[in-house]
Formats: structure tokens, C-alpha cells, sequence
């Protein structure tokens, strides 16, 4: 009668804990294969990631020495990839837009598009990397948080570049002026 019941307990817990393991797995495995994916990106354009981070269906790597950023992105229809130069970038502003939509008694924005969008030097080309779109993906993780830090965290680097610059440049003047 104990052996059966043993049994029986180790079926039921089995039974509950596979999904959240076959979950875990899962997840772990997709994690793997964006940041192998954007790694061999970066390869392909000469570069090694100083900075890498892995979320649900995309990757994004920087690469201080070449000043590069790298975004892989995978969806149920495709999977693409994009390099950006930050040397011809002026700035990098996080977006985010959202669409007012109307219920019976009540109003609700709902976030539709979750942006990184990078100004070029001519000011006239725009590159957009798409961190979350309402019609891939069904519900919002983390994406804010990720869009606001990387936005900081380039937008220094562009900063410190645009001073690492006038300095040398104004120590050329000097140079020339002697």
C-alpha cells in the first residue's frame, strides 16, 4: 500500500514540475541561440561584443572599440539583424507609442511600438530598432526598462564621443596657432 502511494506522489509531482522545467529549457535554449546569433553578427563586421543583452525574442550587443551596436531580432514570420555605426550617429532616443483605445465605460493606452530610434549624422536618415510591437508580441517584459537603459547608455557614449572630439579638435587649433 506505502509503495503505491509512493508511486502515485512521484507521478502527480512529476507531472506538475515537467512544464515548468520543459519552460525553463526552453527559454534557456532561445537565450542561447540570439546571443550565438548576434555574436556571429558582430564577427561578421570584425568586432567583439564588450556588452551583450539577451531578452525574449531579441539581443542587442555594443562594441566600444568600433563604436558599433548590434540588434538581432526573431519573430514567428523572420529573424533579422542590424548594425549600427554609432560614428555617424548624433543621438539616440528611446520611443514610445501608444494608442488610446475606447471599452464601454472606460479608456486605456495600451503601448503599441516600444522604439530605439538613432539620428545620423545628415540628420535627415533615421534607423528604428523595434524592441517590442504590440502585433509580435502579446504582453510587455521588461521591454521599458531595457529601451530607457540602453538609450542612457549610448547616449553617453555619444557624449563622450563628442567631447573626446571638440578636445582634440581644439588642441589642433592650438597646434595650429603656435
Amino acid at each position: 500500500m506505502g509503495t503505491g502511494l509512493f508511486i502515485i506522489d512521484a507521478i502527480i509531482i512529476a507531472i506538475v514540475i515537467l512544464p515548468f522545467v520543459l519552460f525553463i529549457n526552453g527559454s534557456k535554449k532561445r537565450k542561447r541561440k540570439l546571443r550565438n546569433a548576434l555574436r556571429y553578427e558582430a564577427a561578421q563586421n570584425n568586432c567583439e561584443l564588450s556588452e551583450i543583452e539577451v531578452h525574449s525574442n531579441f539581443a542587442i550587443g555594443l562594441n566600444t572599440t568600433g563604436e558599433k551596436l548590434f540588434f538581432y531580432k526573431e519573430t514567428e514570420d523572420s529573424a533579422y539583424a542590424q548594425v549600427i555605426d554609432l560614428k555617424s550617429i548624433v543621438s539616440c532616443k528611446f520611443i514610445k507609442e501608444s494608442k488610446r483605445i475606447k471599452d464601454k465605460t472606460k479608456h486605456y493606452d495600451v503601448i503599441d511600438t516600444i522604439q530605439l530610434s538613432f539620428i545620423h549624422q545628415n540628420l535627415k536618415d533615421v534607423t528604428n530598432l523595434v524592441l517590442y510591437n504590440n502585433d509580435d508580441e502579446m504582453a510587455l517584459n521588461n521591454e521599458l526598462a531595457i529601451g530607457q537603459k540602453w538609450q542612457d547608455k549610448i547616449s553617453e557614449l555619444l557624449r563622450v564621443k563628442v567631447n573626446t572630439n571638440t578636445v582634440s579638435s581644439e588642441s589642433d587649433k592650438h597646434v595650429v596657432l603656435a
